[in-house]
C-alpha cells in the first residue's frame, strides 16, 4: 500500500470506531492484520495514545459548531489529519491536500471546503 491508501484504510477504521463504538486498538488490529508499515505505526499509536486529546483540540478550531455533531467520516478524517499534524510524519500542505482529497471521495459534496479551512487554522 502506499501512504494514500494507508490514510484511506486509517480513516475507515476510525470511521468504523466512532459509528461502532468499538475499542480503538482492537479495530485497528482488526483492520490491519499483522501490518509493521512505519507510517501506519505512527500514525495508529498516535491516535490510539491520544484521540480524546485531538478531539478537543480539533474543537477548539471548530466555529459555531462542536465536534461531536460532525459525521463520523468527517471526524475520522480531521483525527487522521490531526494525527498527521502532531508527529510531524509529513508536511502541512501534504496532510491538508490528502485530507481534501479523501473528503471529496467520501464525505458529502462541501464537506472538503470545511475540513480544509479547519486544518488549515491548525
Amino acid at each position: 500500500m502506499n501512504r494514500h491508501e494507508y490514510r484511506v484504510q486509517i480513516v475507515t477504521t476510525l470511521y468504523q470506531h466512532l459509528l461502532l463504538k468499538n475499542d480503538l486498538l482492537a479495530s485497528f488490529e482488526e483492520n490491519f492484520e499483522g501490518d509493521d508499515n512505519e507510517f501506519f505505526n505512527t500514525i495508529k499509536n498516535d491516535l490510539v495514545e491520544n484521540k480524546d486529546v485531538y478531539i478537543e483540540e480539533i474543537g477548539t478550531h471548530l466555529k459555531n459548531w462542536r465536534f461531536e455533531r460532525l459525521s463520523f467520516i468527517d471526524q475520522a478524517i480531521l483525527l487522521e489529519a490531526f494525527a498527521e499534524f502532531k508527529t510531524g510524519i509529513n508536511n502541512k500542505n501534504i496532510i491538508i491536500d490528502e485530507a481534501i482529497r479523501i473528503a471529496k471521495q467520501y464525505s458529502d459534496e462541501s464537506s472538503y471546503k470545511y475540513i480544509n479551512g479547519v486544518l488549515d487554522n491548525l
